[in-house]
């Protein structure tokens, strides 16, 4: 007599990645305890269309950068891809970016450097391993006398708002997003010298170099054709006028 089998459906299991990243508005951060933002929304959007599980963790940024290069089923966004980084990860974008500039107080009008030369005669704050902190220790910043490393940025902000440093350093489109975070609306600084960071291609979805190059290559499978489809300009749309 033949037994009767039954054998239950098999569920494949979903490729598992963790997405690290950091309180940097407009592109990713915490409204309320939810994660969104230009990038994180289309990195979500990415994985949902290469169908890879993707699990979000906020941090502060140092922390982020170096376990996305520790966990190999990881990744980080929003990441400058800068030539000290390029052999750190795999990339996959660029995402949404723009163009990075020292401001001062709007009281503070004794303070009006013309161009690189004359910024490094006044006191600043960068984040910790930010792209921010080379470029200005090889224009003359030095940790001993007039630039201060945090671990985060908005500790540059209550400082900076404080009189305690007279530059902070922003992007076009996200300054104006974190000054409204700590009760600023941003007409109480002033544009002053943009940051040439020589290099930069952009934002970027950085990957784990371990990481399988099959799950790659489906990120950016899945980036190009959503791209193709507008959402990264519909993001960037949404978020400038809010």
């Amino acid at each position: 007599m033949l037994a009767c089998l039954s054998f239950a459906p098999v569920v494949l299991a979903k490729d598992s990645v963790t997405i690290y990243t950091e309180q940097f508005p407009p592109y990713n951060f915490s409204n309320k305890g939810h994660l969104e933002g230009i990038n994180l929304k289309f990195v979500k959007a990415m994985c949902v269309d290469a169908n890879i599980e993707c699990q979000f963790e906020l941090l502060p940024w140092s922390r982020a950068y170096h376990l996305a290069q520790q966990k190999p089923l990881s990744g980080l966004v929003s990441t400058a891809r800068i030539p000290d980084r390029e052999e750190l990860f795999k990339w996959v974008g660029p995402m949404a970016s723009s163009r990075n500039f020292f401001y001062r107080l709007q009281s503070n009008d004794r303070i009006n450097p013309i161009d690189l030369s004359q910024v490094k005669d006044h006191s600043l704050c960068v984040v910790r391993d930010s792209i921010y902190e080379k470029f200005v220790e090889s224009i003359g910043f030095e940790g001993d006398k007039n630039l201060l490393k945090v671990s985060h940025y908005y500790e540059c902000i209550n400082l900076f708002f404080k009189n305690k440093i007279e530059l902070i350093i922003g992007s076009e489109l996200s300054f104006k997003y974190q000054l409204m975070q700590y009760g600023h609306q941003g007409r109480e600084v002033v544009k002053l010298v943009e940051l040439p960071l020589n290099g930069t291609v952009g934002n970027f979805l950085a990957l784990n170099k371990a990481l399988p190059e099959e799950l790659v290559s489906r990120l950016q499978a899945s980036y190009d054709k959503l791209s193709k489809q507008g959402l990264l300009e519909t993001y960037i749309e949404q978020y400038k006028a809010n």
